[in-house]
């Protein structure tokens, strides 16, 4: 289990990041994005607990990227957590990173009741060459679009997809999901691991982002635009997104 040189040295190049956060009806804006496009760290969690779900998902992303910084790439470290025989190197330290954030937002609600600990979904992206590591707990997706078709690769861990997983994500934000940060001690989140090609476009999201929104964004040629082609739509959710290209 290691990232090969040939890995390394094929580092696919990221010609774009543009990021956003859209404030729908909910009084408090309770995602929070986090992006080191140097090394390749894409963070995007949605929080839940109004101003408690706000500050979980702020540490939920710095405690990832700050694990993700200090651990990655460094074959060497010892990570005092699980390793799976089945994820790249890059796919392991992901992996302990969300354990690692876990850890930490399990420490912040210690003490607090029910009511007022915070809890947090996350969609975190590491690159290590064309290899992207995507780690996935509770009810953020991506998406790819390459070759002009678009593929939901991250689907939500969420009640409204287990019931039905024809459908897209209730534009209302009342998405509840399976799994989430701060609500148990151990988390076994979806890694899911992917080969980048020149070309290629991602969109990290929270809900309320519709196909028919993301088919205009993977179509723009003029990547400012972003905004708006969200501001546009007249969303009702807060809504939070991370679109790279490569």
């Amino acid at each position: 289990m290691s990232t090969s040189d040939s890995w390394a040295r094929s580092k696919i190049p990221i010609q774009w990041v543009q990021s956003l956060q859209y404030q729908g009806l909910a009084p408090v804006q309770e995602d929070h994005l986090n992006v080191n496009s140097e090394r390749g760290i894409f963070l995007l969690a949605d929080g839940f607990g109004g101003s408690a779900g706000e500050k979980a998902a702020q540490t939920v992303t710095q405690s990832m990227k700050q694990f993700l910084e200090q651990e990655a790439g460094d074959l060497d470290a010892t990570l005092p957590f699980e390793l799976r025989p089945y994820y790249s190197l890059a796919g392991n330290v992901l992996f302990n990173a969300v354990a690692f954030a876990n850890q930490k937002l399990q420490q912040m609600n210690q003490g607090q009741s029910w009511m007022d600990a915070g809890g947090a979904s996350i969609i975190a992206g590491y690159l290590e060459g064309k290899l992207l590591s995507i780690a996935n707990v509770g009810a953020c997706s991506a998406h790819l679009f390459r070759n002009g078709k678009s593929k939901e690769i991250i689907i939500p861990k969420t009640l409204a997809r287990q019931e039905n997983p024809f459908e897209e994500e209730a534009s209302d934000g009342s998405a509840v999901p399976l799994m989430s940060f701060g609500t148990v001690k151990q988390l076994e989140p979806e890694i899911t691991e992917i080969e980048l090609k020149p070309g290629d476009q991602l969109c990290f999201q929270t809900a309320g982002v519709s196909q028919a929104i993301r088919d205009q964004l993977f179509q723009l040629k003029n990547r400012e635009l972003l905004s708006q082609v969200i501001d546009s739509s007249l969303l009702r959710t807060n809504t939070s997104l991370i679109w790279v290209g490569f």
